[in-house]
């Protein structure tokens, strides 16, 4: 097994991000969590920005992410394809709380011809992306349960959470898809929505939560250092009380922390990959 590295890299999550302005904004956003890595390992932590779910996949194949922050589907794509890591936990937004959140499927408030799933025939359909697990592999699997099949509407790729769930409200698109949080309170706490804009009108069921993982490369020793230190102190409350942040700002993607999960709790997004076939389970591309 190769020595620990002098540096330790980590990519952070797609899956729950909103689409952020610039890379500052996003290394402002993670600067409390590489403190922590930082003080807890002794160890140089540099954040790299990835530009796809792929991208996060291949940086840890290629060694050069030492911990990652996936969607719950990106994960099983990197596990299933041997790439080499280890559960570090999931992110959960309250103290308590178990991993996990929803899909939603959203129209505009005042549609009358889109009231379930089944409706969304004939119609303009945002998605989030083809790796998006809540923004499209959960919304595949409902569609086609709905039995809407991909010829009966025009899709779009939105390219986040927070566009999907936009383009709907002002009618760029009939109907679409976003993880619950985007459209029940994100948005209207950033005064882009108002409450009650959008309708939802189909829930997935529970989706894991988006995993941190630590690459197999390092040693036993490194990988606990930094899996205790994600299930014990990577939260806002621990964050806060050392220094490392205050207020909101202690919060990881608008989450508490993290709390444990186990490689079965995935097995439900394996079920739906089979129940798609979609080809994004395979390559994650």
């Amino acid at each position: 097994m190769p020595s620990p590295p002098r540096e330790a890299r980590i990519a952070p999550p797609l899956e729950r991000r909103p689409c952020l302005a610039t890379s500052t904004s996003l290394a402002q956003q993670y600067a409390p969590l590489v403190k922590l890595l930082e003080a807890e390992t002794g160890k140089k932590v540099q954040m790299q920005k990835a530009t796809s779910y792929a991208a996060v996949i291949e940086a840890q194949r290629a060694h050069k992410a030492d911990v990652a922050l996936y969607g719950p589907l990106s994960y099983v794509v990197a596990k299933d394809s041997g790439v080499g890591v280890k559960l570090a936990g999931a992110l959960v937004t309250a103290k308590g709380a178990k991993p996990g959140y929803k899909s939603y499927g959203i129209t505009r408030s005042g549609s009358k011809d889109i009231n379930s799933l089944a409706d969304f025939k004939g119609h303009k359909v945002c998605f989030v992306d083809p790796t998006s697990t809540s923004g499209y592999l959960y919304p595949q699997a409902g569609l086609l349960k709905a039995g809407v099949k991909a010829a009966d509407y025009t899709k779009v790729m939105a390219g986040g959470h927070d566009a999907s769930a936009l383009s709907v409200a002002s009618g760029d698109c009939d109907a679409g898809f976003a993880f619950d949080t985007m459209v029940d309170s994100d948005l209207i706490k950033q005064g882009k929505l108002k409450k009650g804009e959008l309708k939802t009108v189909w829930k997935s069921s529970e989706i894991p939560g988006s995993p941190a993982a630590v690459s197999t490369d390092l040693t036993a020793s490194l990988q606990k250092k930094i899996i205790d230190a994600f299930l014990t102190k990577g939260n806002a409350d621990y964050m806060e009380s050392k220094g490392y942040c205050s207020g909101d700002g202690c919060k990881i993607d608008d989450n508490w922390g993290f709390a444990a999960v186990n490689e079965s709790d995935y097995d439900s997004v394996r079920a739906v990959c089979d129940a798609t076939k979609d080809a994004q389970c395979k390559d994650g591309s």
